[in-house]
């Protein structure tokens, strides 16, 4: 049973924890209120620019592609964070880049992976063999410049055809609570009513000058911003992630430290106890003694 000191030193310790984790989960709380506001003003515009882009993704578009002879290959872009203390965020990105990986090593293909956040290395390079391509997080603002400055850096896998494909793994921002991991192909743009067999046939939309020519235009522009789009999702789903972590931790060590000067009274009312009942059999033994 650990001493009335021990108590009080491991009370005052909690104490301290309490009081780091109430800061960490205000700044989170401030922080997230940016990144949300970022991401609700932003991502309807990055959803809108992909219908438009599944619209021009026809054979004609198709046929604006340079590169058609492209490995039977994936790229993986997993984002995650360069800290820890949110929960289960990381946790739940890499399960679902593992899955994935798994998914298409069972088809036969080859997966690369690229890294935003050395978590999502950290994690997946302990389940299995990856490639240790790894980019820093951008920290407390992430600009329209820097997510450019990351697709041109992805986009020369698809362009020179080492790759088929681009998925990006990200956690979708639900609300301070919510956060979905999600696996977004982004490269090659399907049309997804021709996939469902309902092309438009009677579409009477005009494309100037050509749908293969604002295919080509816009192709690198959509990738940038779907980049983007993800970097805000994550961004924002990693301080609703540690400011729910921070406030459940809170929430411990407030219950630790109640339960801890519990034990702390009780045991200093037990030593205060025997060392009455030690003077008083002193006292009485005096007066037998007379």
């Amino acid at each position: 049973m650990p001493s009335i000191k021990d108590l009080k030193t491991r009370i005052t310790s909690v104490k301290n924890t309490q009081q780091t984790t109430k800061a960490m989960k205000m700044v989170s709380a401030a922080k997230l209120r940016r990144a949300t506001d970022a991401i609700l003003s932003q991502r309807p515009y990055a959803n809108e620019v992909a219908r438009m882009m599944c619209v021009l993704a026809d054979q004609g578009a198709a046929d604006a592609d340079a590169n058609t002879n492209r490995k039977p290959a994936t790229l993986l872009v997993v984002v995650t964070s360069d800290r820890g203390l949110c929960g289960g965020y990381n946790g739940g990105v890499v399960r679902a880049a593992a899955a994935f990986i798994a998914d298409r090593s069972r088809d036969g293909r080859t997966v690369k992976t690229v890294f935003v956040g050395k978590k999502g290395l950290e994690l997946l390079r302990a389940r299995m063999a990856v490639s240790p391509t790894h980019y820093e997080e951008f920290g407390a603002k992430i600009t329209f410049k820097k997510a450019s400055a990351l697709a041109k850096k992805i986009l020369p896998f698809y362009e020179n055809g080492e790759v088929d494909e681009v998925v990006l793994v990200y956690s979708q921002f639900k609300n301070a609570i919510t956060q979905q991991p999600v696996a977004d192909l982004v490269l090659p743009i399907v049309n997804e009513e021709a996939v469902e067999g309902e092309s438009a046939k009677n579409d009477l939309t005009i494309f100037e000058p050509s749908k293969a020519g604002l295919y080509a235009t816009l192709s690198a522009k959509y990738f940038v911003i779907q980049v983007f789009k993800a970097l805000l999702e994550a961004q924002a789903s990693e301080h609703g992630a540690r400011m729910s972590a921070m406030e459940n931790a809170t929430k411990n060590a407030g219950d630790m430290i109640r339960k801890l000067t519990l034990q702390y009274n009780k045991q200093r009312q037990a030593a205060i106890t025997k060392e009455l009942l030690e003077i008083i059999s002193g006292s009485e033994s005096q007066k037998v003694q007379a």
